[in-house]
């Protein structure tokens, strides 16, 4: 930045707008604008004022000089200078009265009357706006004491000073980081800086400012703050677009250039990767970034730096100087290459002391400034244009409302931001082409977030994450003897860290309290607080990721936050990891294990005759293990006990310099060499690399069984084809072995505090995704769970690096709490002792990600603190993210086994009929209605007003296919041209894709439900529901028809059942225990997991049945005759049944005022039935919406009395339920309390019945038929098609 005596703190304003204001660019800076005449010239008063100023500043000195030995010059400094300075600037002050808010005094000492008391506070040349007194006055430094301030009340800016220095501070309560412009006033008069004067009294005259204490959005320097902002729109919106242009740029005008000869040999004999040539683009780029953000930070000198050289850095070698010249196109000549020539120059000053000591630049070494940091590039040649243009699209950018271009405000960067870069660029795979005999840098479409479920964490998820579980920790280390040593001993980690941006919150809300705990200030300086951040990421932070792209932008974020003028970038390679943090070993115990026997299942490509011999041997040698091979203790533990003696060592050397850095890096490097370490990974490997080598005849010998595992466990030495084998797969597939890697971690029980945002991806896409070798190593290392979503994985992986009184706080999709997923992961966790004290049930991603998420935090150990739901006190919290009372989980109950199907799966779209074509079939030729039905599905249970089904299938059922052939003909050959093909896909390499016998059988369905159907023979009809839909209501049709995978049909004709399941009861019960599809709306309604565990009532009295039969028949076709007279199908009609603001409409009132009086389902009800020529009028349908409300109501009543739970007040009305999506809360339904408690006695009433029939079955026969065991259930489970 160009003026000396002015500093930018965090995002209250940018060098760009300080050069418009300046220059008079940014509007208010008119005459009338300042309350001047306009025949008076701002520039002339500008004159004036600096005038007047510095005959001020030679009067003040003169009474400095009168000021005694430890006096603070308070006096001296308001009477002598401050007051007539400001007053210079329109601000009329008057002392002020300390002032009392929320229990606190704040002695701000002035108000400027003419601002509705606009704070202003004046201390004394000696004193320090960063430091409070030592004997006497304020309770905390000025500049705490005015921000807190701020924070605390309606006033959005203030000034605070001591005649030495001048600070506009800015409210910073919804702020990550502090946030203020400060000018050097001592040397801005002494060495007579006219221009930063005028820059100063231009932004801080008082006419800038709020004129009243709450319109601090309509002042002038709060638009210069939002343009600031909106300056710095390019990086959040678009920083990882333009950082793939500059790459591909880059990238192809360094292989075309003529002088790089040794770039193109390598390209050409292959050495030179994309991926290689990728990391050194990327590490420019991130060099670029980084020298751009401190540089406009005013980051690269200390504060009392030789000014000269200071001049000469930033008018001759930095990046602002190039970024100011790229937006001259007369200089962008692609025949020069002086300014990369320039910029090589710029980055020498970094990477040695010996370039950087004439400048007084202090080197930052590491991984990003180290001399090889950006490989062959260094060596290479690069044009002026090509360098100015990316600097260009780095720099500046459009203004999408004015058209205006406009710079971009690196200073105001979030550091965390940098993860759009990651974010973005996980889209594309870097790869160099050869085109007539020239190489061609392209980024390839990619797959990596879309395969990983990958998104940047926005800080509204991190913050309430870390408030319910860092927070804490940190509290109960302040309560420690040596504050600043617990504080460094907390151990953070972020298992899927990405970009960085969750450890960076936590290193600042330790760094905050470490620099609270060192200055004893409630809100440190700026220096402290930076200085805090760094230790705590030296210290305290961890992070591990999969990507080795995530892992490099993870260190230059953290190496920007923590960033001190004059010192090297920490040392992070012990802390920052690559690594598949699932898959490995998590504990030194798990040694012991062995080869495990799940190692041994086929998967896709093992020879079955291999895979059966291994896994006999395996199996007999684990049969035949006698005793421990080793003292597992003496030569296991006492090894990681040493290494993690070192590692401590290693964290306690200096760093200040960068030969100490590099001493670390060596030191750490030996380390890593060093026998026992690399045993112990090489014994890790082998044992998870056997669940990922294929069991091929090839590889047999390859493959480590248990014998000679023990041999190695035991001391043997580890050689031959097996070890190279495990080892080369570990390096391929990221093994990633926590106790190893971390030990000085383990030792000490594992983490503190676990954050993260594992990425996400379902449970059908992990095979294909990550293969079917990584799905049993999961199914295997967190058993029970079977295949769950991604991020059940991590969850139970990280529970297990969580010390005992630790927490893990993590973001997952909002169905971690729903069927499998709960199952193996949150139940699990819980019944190893875990604790959730913090969730919130669903919440939409900001952004643009259509994603819901919970939030979860666990605490590992008995929870005795609040428990927070939805961000509402609660006595518990369940592994359904509810606080029900009762807890555990439903049984399957055997009164309901065999009652409840899912539709058959036909998995070809040419069996599939339009009505007209089935009816021609059957014309053409009657025998064919012996195969063609119609199709009901889901949507047509859903939509159409009368429920029937929009189309007809062909069915064959199981015969053979010559009796197809011969006897239907017709329907055969559209199977044939339209089924087979698509049944009998092949891949690369000839299979077919299907599993058997689809392909072979491809005129039979994929599944038939031959069980359904046989269930159902002799029934008229059955009540279904649609499996997937908002609402879950279930109606009687017809059995002469094919009922599609999307229908679940349960066994009952009568409408007593009609009544139980169309209750609150069992709709309350189905949605606790169903899963949810694209957000908490719409549920997927499971036969194993609501009706197979659905208590029914057990009241068998004829009067209770008949009750129940009476209302069933009257809800059913009452709601069938609205329906029709609505022209509405099931969905939009139950949407009007929770429209709370359903009413007869009066006459006359236009759309906009019967929207904005009666609700848009109001007004859509009275568009669609004006539109149907044969619906009802709207007073009717208000009627039977009203009517079929009093039967519903009617209807749980009965099934209360069913129950004989009379003692429950159901208090139907319009509620809000709280685990739908927060703008479709409400619904027509039983009170809060009453659904906890209904569910709460359904749940006993299933424990109960589920004890009765154990009971029965254990009075039984032997030959009575075995209980259906969970893992039974499969009605409702699409079985695996490939």
């Amino acid at each position: 930045m160009k003026f000396n005596t002015i500093r930018i703190e965090g995002s209250i304003l940018s060098s760009d707008i300080l050069d418009k204001i300046e220059q008079g660019e940014l509007g208010g800076q008119l005459s009338k604008d300042f309350g001047f005449d306009p025949s008076v010239k701002v520039k002339d008063e500008i004159v004036k004022a600096w005038a007047d100023a510095q005959d001020l500043w030679r009067i003040f000195k003169r009474h400095q000089s009168d000021v005694t030995e430890g006096a603070t010059g308070t006096s001296e400094t308001r009477k002598f200078w401050m007051l007539p300075l400001l007053s210079l600037l329109g601000y009329d002050l008057d002392l002020s009265k300390a002032e009392n808010v929320n229990g606190k005094t704040y002695a701000v000492s002035h108000r400027a009357k003419n601002l509705d008391g606009y704070p202003v506070h004046i201390m004394g040349f000696n004193d320090s706006l960063d430091k409070k007194r030592e004997d006497s006055g304020p309770r905390m430094s000025p500049h705490a004491l005015v921000q807190e301030y701020l924070n605390l009340t309606e006033h959005l800016y203030a000034v605070v000073t001591n005649g030495i220095s001048l600070r506009l501070l800015r409210d910073a309560s919804r702020l990550i980081k502090l946030s203020f412009i400060e000018f050097d006033l001592q040397a801005m008069m002494e060495e007579e800086q006219y221009a930063d004067f005028a820059v100063l009294y231009r932004l801080l005259h008082a006419s800038r400012m709020p004129v009243k204490m709450d319109a601090g959005a309509e002042s002038l320097i709060e638009k210069y703050h939002q343009d600031a902002l909106d300056s710095g729109s390019r990086i959040r919106d678009g920083l990882s677009a333009a950082v793939k242009y500059s790459i591909e740029a880059l990238g192809n005008c360094f292989l075309k250039h003529p002088a790089n000869t040794v770039l193109q040999a390598a390209c050409a004999n292959k050495t030179m990767t994309g991926d290689i040539y990728y990391k050194s683009l990327l590490r420019l780029i991130y060099r670029l970034l980084f020298l751009m953000v401190i540089e406009e930070r005013d980051l690269i000198y200390p504060k009392n730096a030789d000014r000269k050289k200071r001049d000469i850095y930033y008018s001759f070698y930095s990046l602002a100087r190039l970024r100011k010249l790229c937006e001259k196109n007369y200089l962008e000549e692609d025949k020069y290459d002086d300014h990369w020539i320039g910029l090589k120059n710029t980055f020498r000053l970094f990477e040695s002391e010996e370039r950087g000591r004439h400048l007084d630049i202090k080197p930052l070494a590491g991984d990003l400034f180290g001399y090889d940091s950006i490989g062959i590039l260094a060596d290479c040649s690069l044009d002026n244009q090509t360098l100015l243009g990316c600097l260009k699209n780095l720099s500046v950018f459009v203004h999408p409302k004015t058209g205006q271009k406009v710079r971009v405000n690196y200073a105001a960067l979030n550091t965390e931001e940098f993860g759009s870069v990651y974010e973005g660029l996980l889209e594309y795979a870097p790869q160099i082409l050869t085109e007539d005999g020239r190489f061609r840098f392209v980024f390839a479409q990619g797959s990596e977030r879309s395969a990983t479920g990958t998104h940047y964490t926005p800080d509204e998820l991190c913050q309430p994450l870390i408030r319910h579980s860092l927070d804490y920790v940190i509290a109960d280390k302040l309560k420690e003897t040596d504050k600043e040593k617990a504080l460094l001993s907390i151990r953070v980690c972020d298992v899927a860290a990405g970009s960085g941006h969750i450890l960076l919150n936590a290193a600042r809300r330790i760094g905050f309290d470490l620099a609270r705990v060192r200055t004893g200030e409630d809100q440190p300086s700026p220096a402290a607080y930076r200085g805090g951040i760094r230790d705590a990421i030296k210290n305290c932070i961890y992070g591990v990721d999969k990507n080795p792209l995530a892992v490099e932008l993870c260190k230059v974020s953290l190496w920007l936050e923590a960033h001190v003028p004059g010192e090297p970038l920490n040392f992070l390679d012990y802390h920052i990891k690559c690594g598949d943090s699932i898959v490995g070993l998590a504990h030194q115990n798990e040694l012991l294990n062995g080869i495990a026997e799940e190692a041994f299942k086929k998967v896709t490509g093992d020879d079955p005759d291999v895979v059966k011999r291994l896994a006999k041997r395996n199996r007999e040698e684990r049969n035949a293990r006698t005793q421990l091979p080793l003292d597992f203790k003496q030569t296991v533990t006492t090894g990681l006990k040493d290494i993690a003696a070192w590692l401590n060592q290693l964290s306690a050397m200096p760093e200040a310099t960068p030969d100490e850095v590099l001493a670390k890096q060596k030191e750490y490097a030996k380390l890593a060499a060093g026998p026992v370490w690399w045993r112990l990974k090489n014994l890790a490997d082998i044992a998870t690399a056997q669940f990922f080598l294929p069991k091929t005849v090839e590889n047999e010998n390859k493959i480590i069984t248990d014998a000679q595992y023990q041999q190695y466990l035991a001391g043997g030495q580890m050689i031959g084809q097996g070890v190279a084998a495990a080892l080369a797969t570990a390096q391929n597939r990221r093994f990633f072995h926590w106790f190893l890697e971390f030990p000085d971690v383990f030792m000490d029980g594992g983490f503190d505090c676990i954050l993260g945002n594992p990425p996400f991806l379902g449970n059908r896409k992990l095979k294909g995704t990550f293969g079917e070798a990584f799905l049993e190593w999961v199914k295997y290392c967190y058993a029970p769970a079977g295949a769950i979503e991604l991020v059940g994985y991590f969850f139970r992986r990280i529970f297990t690096l969580t010390k005992n009184g630790g927490f893990q706080a993590l973001i997952a999709t909002n169905t971690i709490a729903q069927g499998d997923a709960r199952e193996g992961g949150l139940d699990v966790i819980l019944a190893q002792g875990g604790s959730i004290n913090f969730a919130v049930r669903s919440m939409k991603w900001p952004g643009l990600a259509a994603v819901e998420v919970s939030l979860v935090n666990i605490y590992k150990g008995k929870w005795t603190r609040h428990f927070v739901l939805d961000n509402k006190s609660v006595g518990q919290i369940t592994a359904y993210l509810d606080d029900s009372e009762a807890v555990g989980n439903p049984y399957p109950l055997l009164q309901n086994a065999d009652k409840s199907f899912q539709g058959s799966i036909a998995l070809g779209k040419g069996f599939v009929l339009e009505p007209q074509e089935a009816a021609r079939l059957i014309e053409k030729n009657p025998k064919n209605k012996e195969v063609l039905f119609p199709y009901l599905n889901g949507e047509d249970l859903n939509t159409n007003p009368d429920q029937s089904a929009s189309r007809w299938v062909i069915n064959f059922f199981d015969w053979p296919e010559e009796k197809c052939r011969n006897e239907y003909p017709d329907c055969y050959d559209i199977v044939e041209r339209l089924v087979k093909p698509e049944r009998q896909r092949t891949d690369e390499n000839g299979n077919y894709v299907l599993r058997k016998p689809l392909p072979e059988k491809w005129w039979i369905y994929a599944d038939k439900r031959p069980k359904l159907y046989r269930t159902i023979n002799l029934l008229k009809c059955v009540l279904v529901v649609a499996r997937v839909g908002k609402y879950q209501a279930f109606v009687l049709s017809p059995c002469n028809k094919v009922f599609h995978e999307k229908v679940v049909v349960t066994a009952y004709d009568r409408y007593k059942e009609l009544s139980i399941l169309n209750s609150e009861f069992h709709q309350c019960w189905g949605r606790k225990y169903s899963s949810t599809l694209g957000g908490m709306l719409t549920v997927n309604y499971s036969p194993s997991e609501c009706f197979e565990t659905f208590p029914f009532p057990q009241n068998k009295l004829s009067e209770i049945e008949s009750a129940l039969e009476m209302i069933g028949e009257k809800y059913h076709n009452h709601r069938q005759q609205l329906m029709i007279n609505m022209q509405l199908g099931l969905t939009k009609t139950y949407n009007q049944f929770h429209n709370k603001q359903l009413a007869v409409i009066p006459e006359g009132l236009s759309e906009s005022e019967i929207e904005k009086k009666y609700g848009k389902e109001t007004l859509n009800l009275r568009r669609h039935l004006s539109r149907m020529a044969n619906a009802c009028s709207v007073s009717e349908a208000v009627a039977g919406i009203f009517e079929l409300r009093r039967l519903h109501k009617e209807m749980d009543e009965t099934v209360l009395k069913a129950y004989g739970w009379t003692d429950i007040n159901l208090a139907h009305d319009f509620h809000e339920v709280e685990y739908l999506p927060e703008n479709d809360r409400i619904r027509y339904t039983i009170a809060p309390a009453a659904r906890r408690e209904v569910l709460k006695r359904l749940l006993e009433l299933n424990h109960k019945i589920h004890a009765q029939e154990m009971e029965a079955e254990k009075q039984s026969t032997p030959t009575t038929k075995p209980r259906k065991s969970k893992k039974q259930k499969g009605n409702d489970t699409q079985s695996s098609i490939f």
